[in-house]
């Protein structure tokens, strides 16, 4: 076997092979128990507007009365706007607002702009363009990520910040380093991805989005709740190179921001400025490839009080599994008054 079929035979079995296909045990005592969905999810009217910030086009779709409560959201990997479709079915009470973030779908690919001062940069211009006043902020996964960071630096823009399955970055990557609760090994894709051009190669062949979608689908908290549909929508638009570099230099970034010293320092320096805002972490807790034991100490490195917020028997993918559940805890967000 060549260097390319080991590389592409390595990446096929990390995807498949080395997602858990249940969690390692956790502990979330202290944990509020949540409650269930409430509503149906109803027939919405999505827009879809093409904005200018910060010096790319982005596509956001949007759903929503216009006097409605603001909701703005942040997908993760490898996902985009759509991931939030079931939420906006299930919370038309709000006015919500999803992008296709820089490098994924219909928004552009530049070439660069993906280390997390360029991204959250990119949130600060689209609340702005789009004359958002003080959003909930709701982000999973690497848009999670961004939602930490962009907290510290902007917390002014926005009302709440609610972070579904992602821990502070601060906390995940001492974690990694200090291979707290298995972390380091819970995502092998990571030093995969520093691989130049073959990760997005593979992962845009055919055979590379069958492993894409099992990575959504064995990361289910129950059986048969995934929403495969969606995800196999999402997965489709993985249909060449360019379509799955910018989401991967996602990582390539954070590794190089950690690694070069400059780079580094100046989020450390981010970090050094306290959350200001309510910050509620909700948290499948199914989830096998993010700890909810590391996640507990997000708030030691936002530099605030995080409610924590279980959702028994989901996995990692919420809005795509329990879509009603997550509603439930953006409406409670919305109901309350906590500023």
């Amino acid at each position: 076997m060549n260097l390319l079929g080991q590389t592409k035979h390595a990446i096929v079995k990390i995807f498949v092979n080395s997602v858990p296909l249940s969690p390692l045990p956790v502990s979330i005592s202290g944990f509020e128990a949540n409650v269930g969905c409430d509503r149906e999810p109803m027939a919405i009217s999505i827009e879809h507007r093409r904005v200018q910030a910060n010096g790319i086009t982005f596509l956001v779709a949007i759903v929503g009365q216009s006097d409605a409560p603001p909701v703005f959201c942040l997908h993760g990997f490898p996902e985009g706007w759509m991931s939030w479709r079931p939420v906006m079915e299930a919370l038309s009470e709000a006015r919500l607002y999803a992008p296709d973030l820089r490098g994924y779908g219909e928004t552009a690919r530049p070439r660069d702009g993906y280390d997390v001062f360029t991204l959250t940069d990119d949130i600060r211009a689209l609340i702005q363009t789009l004359g958002i006043d003080k959003p909930v902020l709701v982000a999973h996964d690497w848009g999670g990520a961004l939602g930490w960071i962009f907290a510290h630096r902007y917390s002014n823009l926005i009302r709440k910040l609610v972070v579904i399955n992602c821990p502070h970055p601060k906390t995940l990557v001492r974690a990694v380093l200090h291979f707290e609760d298995f972390q380091t090994i819970r995502i092998p894709w990571v030093p995969v991805f520093e691989i130049p051009w073959v990760p997005e190669f593979f992962l845009t062949t055919a055979l590379g989005r069958w492993g894409l979608k099992l990575s959504f689908t064995l990361r289910e908290g129950e059986k048969g709740t995934m929403n495969v549909a969606l995800v196999e929508e999402l997965v489709s638009r993985f249909q060449k190179s360019e379509d799955m570099r910018g989401p991967i230099n996602y990582y390539r970034e954070m590794v190089c921001t950690q690694l070069v010293p400059a780079k580094r320092a100046r989020l450390e320096a981010v970090y050094s400025n306290p959350i200001t805002v309510p910050v509620t972490l909700v948290w499948g807790a199914k989830d096998g490839a993010l700890s909810a034991r590391v996640a507990m100490n997000s708030g030691l490195d936002a530099g605030c009080y995080v409610e924590c917020r279980p959702l028994p028997g989901v996995g990692h993918f919420v809005s795509l599994e329990a879509s009603g559940k997550l509603a439930v805890e953006i409406r409670r967000l919305l109901n309350t008054n906590t500023e």
